[in-house]
């Protein structure tokens, strides 16, 4: 473990190296939000015929060509059909959205280019018709064999959309981890506890469940522990076997009941780096059981903990899990009013967020009371990374924003 603080870009990069977690093939109707591990590919061309795109009449251009207004209707073409062929010259059929091109046609006329008489369908003075128009190629979306959705993909709506049209009743996708999530502390209790003057109400476990079900990891324990070491050491052995991720909050610092690093490695955690040059969250502590599962040990101030696990936390998972970059990649932003000086440390900042004239999305500062104001932290959208300066930063500097 390195004997000294690490950058943040440091803790990204040993982060990086959790192993790949395990697939399962669920059913499409289970695959939201979770991610795709095998790419989607096209069993045949889409569209996999030429396809009318919008109601009104089918017919041959040439006709249009040789000054032809007045269509005799000659059927119709509806969705779902084999393609009818349209025999005569100056014939045409009426052709629905969706249906196939009828043989033997290869243009549109909208219905609202059009008046229906005495088995005629004439059409309407300002229309201008063109060879092609309001048609759907065959092949024109994609090629059979194409890749359509690839590997790393978060699955929403329209992926299991495409996987449906292609042929896929079911996906190849990571299996989620289960998490246990223990809080320490002789101060906390039970949200529905009135607590003493000299406690407080646990509020980071819900907080760290909730972001962790967000991205569909919905295997979450939550216990709690006192600040007593052998205590600690009973409530890890009764999970870490049973877990593949374990975070705690508290009990990560320099204290004389800080007893997560010591506790851990006593029982063979081996440590990767503790303490991190950030503010908030400058203890975070990072570990791997056997079998290198992760062992995430936050501050427990709320801010810290929201930083930390928005941060490192979330993202480590997920790249285990084998999404694409983009579906954690912080969101790139700027500042919309000046900052004093950061200093050495990379500063987190609860923000609220809109977009400016210029397009760009501006970061403004959301008044807090330090890294223990849950409250402060409650009312940002998010926060931005501010990398270590030592003078002040103007508006409209460049930053990193992460979003709740």
């Amino acid at each position: 473990m390195p004997s000294e603080m690490i950058s943040p870009a440091e803790a990204d990069a040993l982060l990086a190296a959790l192993p790949r977690t395990p697939e399962v093939t669920l059913p499409l109707a289970r695959c939201q939000g979770r991610i795709l591990r095998a790419e989607i590919v096209s069993d045949r061309p889409q569209p996999p015929f030429d396809r009318v795109a919008m109601d009104g009449i089918a017919f041959a251009y040439s006709d249009w060509e040789r000054g032809m207004r007045r269509f005799a209707l000659r059927g119709a073409q509806k969705a779902g059909e084999k393609p009818k062929r349209l025999e005569a010259e100056g014939g045409c059929l009426k052709a629905m959205t969706g249906a196939v091109l009828p043989l033997g046609a290869d243009c549109i006329a909208p219905v609202e280019e059009l008046r229906f008489e005495d088995g005629y369908a004439v059409i309407g003075d300002g229309f201008q018709a063109q060879a092609g128009r309001f048609i759907h190629r065959a092949g024109s979306d994609c090629a059979a064999g194409e890749a359509l959705v690839p590997s790393g993909t978060v699955l929403e709506a329209p992926h299991l959309g495409t996987a449906a049209a292609c042929g896929r009743t079911s996906l190849r996708v990571a299996e989620t981890p289960g998490v246990a999530v223990i809080a320490t502390g002789d101060e906390l209790v039970d949200p529905g506890r009135m607590p003493a003057p000299h406690q407080i109400r646990r509020s980071n476990p819900h907080a760290v469940e909730a972001a962790l079900r967000k991205h569909r990891i919905e295997r979450v324990a939550l216990l709690h522990c006192r600040d007593d070491a052998s205590r600690l050491k009973a409530a890890v052995e009764g999970v870490l076997g049973k877990c593949q991720v374990l975070i705690l909050t508290g009990g990560v610092s320099m204290g004389d009941t800080d007893h997560v690093p010591a506790v851990m490695q006593e029982m063979g955690v081996r440590p990767v780096f503790h303490k991190i040059r950030q503010k908030p969250g400058k203890p975070f502590w990072f570990g791997l059981a056997a079998g290198d599962r992760p062992v995430f040990g936050l501050p427990g101030n709320p801010a810290s903990v929201l930083v930390c696990l928005h941060r490192y936390v979330i993202p480590a998972l997920m790249r285990a899990m084998g999404a694409a970059e983009q579906a954690f990649a912080p969101i790139p932003c700027v500042a919309a009013e000046a900052m004093p000086a950061p200093g050495r440390l990379t500063q987190f900042r609860p923000a609220a967020f809109a977009f400016g004239e210029d397009g760009r999305l501006r970061a403004s500062w959301v008044a807090n009371q330090g890294s223990g104001d849950f409250t402060g932290w409650g009312r940002a959208q998010g926060f931005v990374e501010i990398p270590p300066a030592e003078a002040e930063l103007p508006a409209g500097t460049p930053l990193k924003a992460w979003m709740w």
